[in-house]
């Protein structure tokens, strides 16, 4: 709901503004011709705008002598397409390599529903078909970049300047980020880097080397996490990461199950329930914690080296987990009510054995919280 609000918020700013914008666009009407609906949302997607792009349905051109007018859409409206229908025309096109992402969302206006097609800004640009899209008179060209200045998009039989497509370029490879935001996106494609862990203690990308990561050599230690694999033994070490000489950052991994699997350190969050408080081990993999584990699992962030159990959560982002939480909140009595896993069991008697006592830190209420989560995540998905 709040999104939506703020959605509405948003094009009635556009609207009030009475013109059209770098990232806003207005029609009155649905596009009659699927090459024009590609241009405009190409041209969109290779802007040069750090928001998200709007193509706002229902409003009429501030040129047509209405001057942005909400005129609104009817149901089964001529040309008015759902989503779908709008993802599988760019899916059927031959880009090259990524495609613009978008959603379509129905709003109301003073009682009058608006169609927005959202294309999302991401650093994928630019976007452009390997092969022509011609509906009747008009062409989307192949190898053709267009783009969007202020309120204009390129001409559908023009390219964009030499100088906005170099900017594209160097946003697709992060050429434009300082070395720290450099580092955090490379992270993101740990294919691209040449890594051996255990066998050598560096990494580096493969294409640009300067970025390097060390790995400096390892002592044992145990964490609650390290009982539930199935040997028990951890080593834990640093990893640098440097541009050039200098140093970015440094930050903890972790060997687990001996030396089998290698994971980023997972931070824990505190959960009180009444006076009795614990706490579950998880990623934000919007962090740079995050980031080093999914860096090291090659994306495959549930991994485990023998099917053991993963008992990490992980969240997109601290809004994710704040929701969680909540969920956690009001689910206290299915939480006490709900029995732990075998593998909870095991951890708990090998930590009893090894420490001669029960930490505070709890592996009963670690597997639990994970369930709680996997419950959370279905629901989720149920109503996505």
């Amino acid at each position: 709901m709040k999104k939506q609000i703020r959605l509405e918020d948003k094009i009635m700013g556009f609207i009030a503004s009475k013109r059209e914008g770098t990232n806003w666009d207005f029609k009155e009407s649905p596009h009659s011709n699927n090459a024009d609906l590609l241009h405009d949302i190409i041209s969109m997607a290779n802007c040069n705008h750090k928001d998200d792009r709007f193509i706002i349905i229902g409003v009429s051109d501030p040129d047509s002598g209405k001057g942005c007018e909400i005129v609104g859409l009817d149901k089964g409206q001529e040309n008015r397409k759902k989503q779908a229908e709008i993802i599988d025309m760019l899916r059927a096109k031959k880009f090259a390599g990524i495609r613009p992402e978008i959603e379509l969302k129905t709003i109301f206006l003073k009682s009058k529903e608006i169609d927005i097609i959202i294309i999302f800004n991401k650093p994928n640009k630019p976007y452009y078909l390997t092969e022509d899209f011609k509906v009747q008179k008009k062409t989307v060209k192949a190898n053709y970049i267009y783009t969007r200045m202020l309120d204009t998009n390129t001409p559908i039989n023009k390219t964009a300047d030499f100088y906005d497509i170099e900017k594209m370029w160097r946003e697709r490879f992060g050429l434009d980020l300082t070395p720290m935001d450099r580092m955090r996106m490379l992270l993101k494609k740990p294919n691209e880097w040449f890594k051996d862990l255990g066998n050598k203690p560096y990494a580096h990308h493969k294409q640009f080397p300067e970025f390097r990561i060390e790995f400096s050599e390892t002592e044992k230690g145990r964490e609650v996490f390290s009982f539930f694999y199935t040997s028990c033994d951890s080593f834990f070490g640093d990893a640098i990461f440097k541009y050039h000489s200098t140093t970015l950052f440094e930050l903890q991994y972790f060997y687990v199950d001996e030396t089998r699997h290698t994971i980023g350190l997972p931070k824990a969050q505190t959960i009180y329930f009444g006076d009795y408080k614990n706490w579950y081990y998880y990623f934000d993999l919007s962090s740079l914690d995050g980031l080093l584990h999914y860096f090291l699992t090659d994306g495959n962030i549930e991994r485990s080296a023998r099917e053991d159990k993963c008992q990490f959560l992980f969240f997109n982002n601290q809004d994710e987990q704040k929701q969680f939480d909540n969920f956690l909140k009001y689910n206290q009595e299915l939480f006490k009510k709900m029995k732990a896993e075998d593998c909870a069991n095991y951890a708990k008697e090998r930590m009893e054995k090894y420490y001669n006592s029960m930490p505070n830190h709890d592996p009963i209420f670690v597997n639990k919280a994970r369930k709680m989560y996997d419950r959370w995540k279905a629901e989720i998905n149920h109503l996505s």
